[in-house]
């Protein structure tokens, strides 16, 4: 019942029911297309490296200007070995996240409270809450599941001690950089505070693993081990902001979320319409449309409750055993809100932001990616109550809260952010129709005739010279190269000639497209 939810009422309305559509908009959800291509094409041998790819030519290591997806991709690879086109794949690869992501909490939830049923509910909330809409336009916040399996090894560490629970724990935390380098960065905050936290509620037993040496050295070889791991995805993107420089905290403190973007809905909930206004004056409201729906905001709310409750007044709640991780979780999450939240001009965030990598995000209401799980395990929490409460209406509850789920989050299709695919075909179709006498590995300028933003023609290009195995000056990334900025606003001689310049390069042996 919980997959079918998952993929007739969330994931099908996004890419329709005829695989219509892709999520995202002609800019960054074709840009990412682009780069699963990419991976696929270096996975099968046809591309020598991960890191170079054929478009700002001819800056080399271009990849490293924005996520790689190289975690992820070889399920996009999967459907591409099997036959799929390019955008095929990538709309199959999004069902896939939605149904790991889904999956994946509910083996942690179902695991942690041992309630299938709580876990199916739960788990929705952490694959389909109505605040991924916002997240739509940003492929790279789609593989989620990591979290859930690092949340469920840290909490075994924790109540076993056991290193190879640490090392599975942080493990998860470096695919997660694999799959989406900014989620990367988010989980360590709450895996690092909840590790920490859970040593200090038991002290006593971790003092005791300290006087084994062998257990300490178990313990560091997890670490160094798994920052081996990290450091060839990471190392690159070391280099490149030596070059490129990092973001100035003022410049992104508009993107930590308020606690009104908690409350802050896209256009087209079923029930929810009176909050698509609240954060409308903010910069980038699109980003801060993250309110969870109600059933899990009032989980979280009611959670809080009892774990207070707890806390002040031992065994006052003995519907559900509030164990030692619970409430280290609950503590973790409340520290991972104070410090991603903004009040008025102020945030805690700054405190992170000097820690080396987290100077480099740009958009901080990503991180409601990494705290739906604890809207999960709250919700779970909830309906564990309610479930073992209620044993014998077990069934008609499920079935009834599901169906008020769906109601609760679900969003009218065609109000998601998603393109129709057969707009991208015939752009793309056109320009390689133009292009298609040009040799393979030819250098190719496309300078079209436009008003308004360059970012779909520089993407058309882009995607056509990919399929021509073309080199193409156009571009478009996360941020531009020194001296590509005026070509990437205006595709023309003059900008193009500008860029070459830079790079030492003239224009002879050009192919201009127009």
């Amino acid at each position: 019942i919980g997959l079918s939810i998952v993929i007739i009422f969330f994931a099908l309305p996004v890419v329709g029911y005829s695989f219509s559509h892709f999520p995202g908009d002609l800019g960054d959800a074709r840009f990412s297309a682009y780069m699963f291509e990419h991976a696929h094409q270096f996975f099968i041998g046809n591309e020598p490296s991960l890191w170079e790819a054929s478009f700002m030519y001819p800056e080399p290591k271009i990849i490293t200007y924005s996520e790689n997806f190289v975690g992820s991709a070889p399920f996009y690879s999967f459907f591409r070995l099997f036959g799929a086109d390019r955008m095929t794949s990538f709309q199959l690869w999004f069902m896939m996240m939605f149904l790991l992501n889904y999956g994946c909490t509910y083996f942690f939830l179902n695991w942690k409270f041992k309630n299938k049923y709580a876990a199916v509910i739960g788990a929705l909330v952490f694959a389909c809450s109505m605040a991924i809409q916002s997240q739509m336009t940003h492929a790279q916040t789609f593989p989620r599941f990591p979290i859930p399996l690092a949340f469920w090894l840290a909490i075994l560490f924790i109540k076993e001690m056991k290193p190879k629970y640490l090392f599975g724990a942080i493990f998860m935390v470096v695919y997660q950089f694999y799959c989406s380098v900014y989620l990367g960065f988010f989980l360590v905050v709450p895996i690092g505070l909840f590790i920490l936290f859970g040593g200090g509620f038991s002290w006593k037993t971790f003092r005791n693993h300290f006087k084994n040496i062998n257990w300490l050295l178990s313990v560091l070889g997890s670490f160094i081990i798994n920052i081996l791991l990290l450091l060839p995805i990471m190392l690159p993107y070391y280099e490149r902001s030596k070059v490129a420089g990092m973001n100035l905290y003022e410049n992104i403190l508009d993107t930590v979320p308020t606690i009104r973007s908690f409350f802050y809905s896209q256009k087209g909930s079923l029930v929810w319409s009176s909050l698509s206004e609240i954060g409308a004056d903010y910069p980038a409201f699109w980003d801060h449309q993250i309110f969870t729906g109600g059933i899990a905001t009032l989980s979280l709310f009611l959670f809080g409750i009892i774990l207070l409750i707890t806390f002040f007044k031992r065994n006052a709640i003995n519907l559900v055993p509030i164990d030692i991780e619970t409430k280290v979780l609950f503590i973790t999450a409340m520290v991972v809100f104070l410090l991603f939240t903004r009040y008025q001009g102020f945030s805690f965030y700054q405190v992170l932001f000097k820690l080396p990598g987290f100077g480099s995000l740009r958009s901080l209401t990503r991180m409601i990616n990494i705290e739906l799980i604890f809207f999960a395990y709250a919700t779970a929490f909830i309906y564990k109550i309610m479930f073992d409460k209620y044993k014998k209406a077990v069934i008609p509850l499920f079935l009834c809260f599901s169906f008020i789920f769906v109601v609760d989050n679900y969003f009218k299709e065609g109000t998601s952010y998603r393109t129709e695919k057969r707009i991208s075909q015939e752009r793309i179709t056109i320009l390689m129709e133009k292009m298609k006498d040009i040799p393979r590995g030819s250098i190719v300028s496309y300078e079209p005739q436009f008003e308004g933003n360059s970012v779909a023609y520089q993407i058309d290009a882009m995607l056509a010279g990919q399929s021509l195995e073309l080199k193409m000056i156009n571009g478009y990334s996360a941020t531009s190269p020194v001296g590509y900025d005026s070509y990437w606003r205006e595709m023309n001689e003059s900008s193009r000639n500008i860029w070459l310049k830079e790079k030492g390069l003239s224009s002879d042996n050009i192919f201009i497209i127009h």
